[in-house]
């Protein structure tokens, strides 16, 4: 059965898979979850999405754009390999993501290293996105879903000889003339197997559906790594090595760009079969050590003081980030279902150091050695309750411990060097020592009605700690993990933990043709960490006279409430969220079908009358494709977002219009595991705004030529580009 004939058979095996799956007696753990494979998005029956990027006609640079077409899932967008994952209307470190099995600390306060940006598309297997409430076996931390990556790893040879085994794939767009590569190479055994890895990505600015270059939005990444497995009677066990390096990339939303990434990264797994007893194991553990450089003059015109005769600004900043995480799970049967218990921790620690290279008496400690350290235990339990009800419920206990060095600067004369002594002072006076203790609790009922419908809702309570911009940003700055909202913004140690309290409902409805898979949820989360108006005190008055400073004229002076001359601090507010999101599709004839996805979410603050920053807009992804009775197929994408006006006055967000794009693509299997694809995105090459996207900072590349873009404005989509991508197995 060749590659295409694959895909039709599990279009047509739709309502046979449902049946088998949903008159079994149910287990609705997230690593047990059936997925249907569709082009486009994979939605399932029951609880998660997984999409395999393998099977994607076209790939991006950025792994977390691969979920843009998953219901209720988005992503922030601050430069081309920034993306950080959004999932309704939670973002940032409320959403648990995952890197096979473990979590991963950006090396960079703002967040322009995020989780998915340390592997590329074509290095990975799978994403999985978890519909609705996450379980708790799914981690800790994870108020606003979770979402599990896991990287591509070759198979053991089953005929008793050492077998070679590759996968190789690349593409070029022309947009931004951007290419990518990939390799995995290994040999195997029965028993033991061993690879080496290797990617390559690197573009030039993007030009916008205007024609105009989008500066500086140019990305260099690579990455290589060495894996061994080892094969046991009821396991298997893994090291692995990795190594990677992201170079003078653009990130136009954000104060700084990327100089460099550069890190290596440490891990060993042992994954258990199932024994005699039905016991199982789990364990995983990595070490990460990343460094990061930053700066705001080589890759972009620097910014002038106008204060100061429009002297330029020059600033670059050092940061580093180390990352020990583990995990230790066992399942085993209890009753009529499985119980799973397990713990983990995730231990990082935090610097970041602020220069001026034209001043050497210059440096601003942005953070010194923070610790953020989390330890967790959980227990689950999967059952039937009866031949059609399945029951998961589960408790989380996490305590979180936190802590910062003292901090400092140097070099800020007159008022301002007056002002920032007092702010280091009164930090470094402060209980910087924090413990914050979580509890985790999930319900999930589950009623199949008949062979094509199944019900489920869930409940649950979840906590998150605040993260340690948000608690120990001591002087007014931007490094607020991605935020892009143009603010300077302060911590706030006396933070308490998020609450929310979920509730989530919906059904999957299957035939032998169509399915349809609609969810509606409700959060109300006590203590939400968000940005306030900071009037009075010691931060605004340094703001004030920075402002000053930058804007010349006594500019906050005389506009003391300007947002620009007002910072946010970081405070506990009352908040809600509620919406509602589907997947859906049809096989039209043997040949022809439709798959889509639609997702709306609301997101405002209860305690006062505004919205909550950076809301996805209500969004759809609609594509219709026809299968040829060769290895070929051709697809007409439409993705649709409306206009977004409930937008955040506390963040002076900018309210955005809809828009509409049109792709095409098409794809020839040349054997069951090597294809070619080709195609158009934005054909129409549409310029467009997309919500989520940051503001412009930046008026004009290192060489002088200017962004088509004004500063302040949110940043545009990419314009037209053609595509070829290609892959090889042997």
């Amino acid at each position: 059965m060749n590659y295409l004939q694959r895909k039709h058979f599990r279009k047509h095996a739709i309502s046979l898979a449902a049946g088998l799956i949903l008159s079994a007696a149910p287990s609705y753990a997230a690593d047990t979850a059936a997925v249907i494979q569709v082009e486009g998005s994979a939605p399932t029956l029951l609880d998660s999405v997984t999409i395999t990027p393998a099977e994607q006609t076209f790939k991006p640079v950025d792994a977390a754009d691969l979920l843009k077409s998953t219901p209720g899932a988005n992503v922030n967008k601050n430069g081309p390999v920034t993306g950080i994952v959004q999932y309704r209307g939670m973002y940032g470190s409320r959403v648990n993501v995952q890197v096979d099995g473990l979590n991963i600390a950006p090396a960079g306060p703002n967040w322009m290293d995020p989780p998915l940006s340390h592997v590329a598309p074509l290095q990975l297997e799978s994403i999985k996105v978890i519909r609705g409430i996450s379980p708790v076996s799914a981690g800790a931390e994870s108020i606003g879903g979770s979402v599990q990556a896991k990287t591509a790893s070759l198979p053991y040879a089953d005929n008793g000889t050492i077998t070679p085994h590759g996968t190789m794939s690349g593409g070029y767009d022309s947009n931004n003339k951007a290419f990518n590569s990939a390799a995995q190479l290994g040999i195997s055994g029965t028993t033991d197997r061993l690879q080496i890895n290797g990617s390559f990505d690197k573009g030039q600015d993007m030009q916008a559906g205007n024609g105009k270059d989008i500066v500086p939005t140019r990305y260099k990444r690579r990455n290589m790594g060495v894996e061994y497995g080892h094969r046991f009677s009821e396991g298997e066990a893994s090291l692995g090595y990795s190594n990677e390096r992201v170079d003078n990339s653009g990130s136009p939303a954000l104060p700084m760009d990327i100089i460099y990434v550069k890190g290596n990264a440490y891990n060993a797994a042992y994954h258990s079969d199932m024994d005699a007893a039905g016991v199982r194991w789990l364990a995983d553990v990595h070490y990460l050590d990343t460094d990061h450089k930053m700066d705001n003059y080589s890759l972009r015109q620097v910014p002038l003081m106008l204060g100061m005769m429009s002297m330029p600004m020059y600033r670059f900043a050092t940061t580093n980030a180390r990352d020990f995480a583990y995990k230790l799970h066992t399942s085993l049967p209890v009753g009529n279902g499985r119980v799973t218990v397990g713990t983990d921790g995730w231990m990082a620690r935090h610097n970041a150091d602020v220069f001026d290279p034209k001043n050497a008496a210059f440096s601003l400690q942005n953070y010194n050695d923070v610790k953020r350290n989390r330890y967790s235990l959980f227990s689950e339990w999967n059952a039937a309750l009866t031949d059609t009800l399945g029951l998961r419920v589960g408790a989380r206990y996490s305590r979180t411990q936190m802590n910062s060095g003292t901090v400092g600067a140097t070099g800020f004369a007159g008022m301002l060097g007056a002002l920032i002594n007092r702010l280091s002072s009164d930090f470094n006076a402060s209980q910087r020592s924090q413990n914050d203790n979580l509890v985790d609790l999930s319900l999930q009922l589950t009623q199949r009605i008949n062979d094509n419908l199944s019900f489920s809702i869930g409940a649950a309570r979840k906590q998150r700690a605040p993260s340690y911009q948000e608690r120990y940003l001591w002087s007014p700055l931007e490094s607020t993990a991605g935020l892009a909202d143009m603010r300077t913004y302060v911590g706030n140690i006396a933070l308490n933990p998020e609450t929310s309290y979920n509730v989530d409902a919906g059904f999957d409805w299957h035939s032998d043709r169509i399915y349809f898979t609609p969810r509606v949820f409700f959060k109300r989360v006590d203590n939400y960490i968000q940005g306030t108006a900071l009037t009075s005190g010691t931060a605004y008055n340094f703001r004030v006279a920075q402002g000053n400073m930058l804007r010349g004229g006594g500019f906050c002076t005389a506009n003391p409430l300007d947002p620009f001359c007002v910072p946010l601090q970081f405070s506990n507010v009352d908040a809600e969220f509620y919406g509602a999101d589907a997947g859906f599709g049809i096989n039209v004839t043997e040949h022809i079908a439709i798959d889509g996805s639609i997702s709306y979410v609301r997101g405002k603050r209860r305690d006062i009358s505004d919205n909550l920053y950076r809301m996805a807009p209500l969004n759809s992804t609609v594509s219709l494709s026809y299968y040829g009775d060769a290895d070929w197929s051709v697809t007409a994408e439409g993705v649709f977002y409306g206009k977004q006006d409930k937008v955040s006055s506390t963040n002076s967000e900018q309210a955005s219009a809809g828009y509409s794009l049109f792709n095409l693509s098409a794809r020839y299997a040349i054997s069951a595991g090597s294809e070619v694809s080709v195609g158009i995105n934005n054909v129409l090459d549409r310029f467009y705004q997309d919500h989520l996207g940051g503001y412009n900072r930046v008026s004009a590349d290192a060489s002088g030529q200017t962004s088509a873009v004004p500063v302040g404005s949110r940043m545009p989509g990419e314009g037209r580009s053609f595509f070829v991508q290609a892959r090889a197995n042997f």
